[in-house]
This record gives C-alpha cells, sequence and structure tokens, in this order.
C-alpha cells in the first residue's frame, strides 16, 4: 500500500515547523547564556584590540559566537520555511484544516518568513558593519563609541525579531492542532 498523502505531509510539516521553532528558541535561550559566560572568563583578543577597556573582548568574542549561530540558524530557517509552505498548500488545498485557523497559520507563516528576511537582509548586515567599523576604530574612542551604540542597537532590535518569530511559531503550533484528514462521506444503501 502507498504511503497516504496526509502522512507524509504531516510528517514533513511537523519536522520543519518543529526544527524552526526549536532552532530559535534554542539561539534566544542560548545567546544571554552564551554572553555571559565569555564575559566571565574575560579574555583576552590581543589581534582585535590593543586594550580591553570595559570586557569589550568578551562582547566582541560572543558576538562573534553568536553570529555564526544564527548564520547557520538562518539555513535552518529557510529550508523549514520552504517545506512549511509546501505542506501549508497541500493542507489548505485539500481541507485538512478549517479556513480560520488556516488563515491564522499562514498569517503567522508569512509574518515569520518576514521577519526572518528582514533579520537577514535588513539588520545583520548593520550588526556586521557597526561591529567591523568598531574593531577598525577601536583606538579611536569617538568613532569606536558609535560604532558600538550603533552595533548594540541593531543587535538588541534582532534579538527581538527572534522572540516575536518564536512567538509567531508557537502560534502555529497552537492552530496546528486540528489539521486533519478530510472526511468523506460514503452513502451507503
Amino acid at each position: 500500500m502507498p504511503f497516504p498523502l496526509f502522512e507524509l505531509v504531516q510528517i514533513i510539516y511537523w519536522v520543519a515547523l518543529s526544527t524552526w521553532f526549536g532552532g530559535v528558541l534554542f539561539v534566544a535561550l542560548s545567546a544571554p547564556v552564551i554572553f555571559r559566560t565569555v564575559r566571565e572568563a574575560n579574555p583576552l583578543l590581543p589581534t582585535v584590540l590593543s586594550v580591553n577597556l570595559e570586557g569589550q573582548h568578551s562582547t566582541l568574542l560572543a558576538g562573534s559566537i553568536v553570529a555564526n549561530l544564527i548564520a547557520m540558524l538562518r539555513r535552518y530557517e529557510l529550508a523549514c520555511a520552504a517545506a512549511i509552505a509546501i505542506t501549508m498548500a497541500v493542507q489548505l488545498a485539500n481541507s485538512w484544516q478549517n479556513w480560520v485557523a488556516g488563515l491564522a497559520r499562514a498569517a503567522m507563516y508569512l509574518a515569520a518568513v518576514v521577519l526572518v528576511l528582514y533579520d537577514w537582509r535588513g539588520v545583520w548586515p548593520k550588526i556586521d558593519r557597526y561591529r567591523q567599523e568598531y574593531v577598525d576604530h577601536a583606538d579611536e574612542p569617538e568613532v569606536a563609541n558609535l560604532a558600538r551604540e550603533q552595533f548594540d542597537r541593531y543587535h538588541r532590535e534582532s534579538v527581538l525579531l527572534l522572540m516575536i518569530i518564536v512567538a509567531l511559531l508557537l502560534g502555529m503550533i497552537v492552530f496546528s492542532a486540528d489539521i486533519q484528514r478530510a472526511i468523506t462521506l460514503v452513502s451507503r444503501p
């Protein structure tokens, strides 16, 4: 017997949604731990800054670790978003969920994708630019401090976007609870 379409679509949908949600939640929860742990270790990065004013070496190192995590997460987010788009289209086309919940899920999905793309293409290039400007001008406090303020601003914006994406994906999970195979009524003689 061939594998039924409903089960295949549901497996792909739930693996993609749970992977995306789990990845975003992991990064959102691990980022503060990474910053705190690296700050407590108080590392020295002699090739980056000549002096370690106010523990800036730890901020730069922790920021690099979190940036690398987010870069990897972004690839998974895009792959999961593609899988979810396809499976949601099949679910809605086959009326496996009432339209109100389906449209709510679709709206949350679209909002999450837009935020991922905005963070990737809008916020992170600025974070990278201001981080590099800070490193390049570390011995010039007036330039470095302005760059650091902008870096912090965009980093906070990225964290906020991450938390909103977590909420949107959690909403998708809640509105996915009633997905079920369409029931066909067969009349009996």
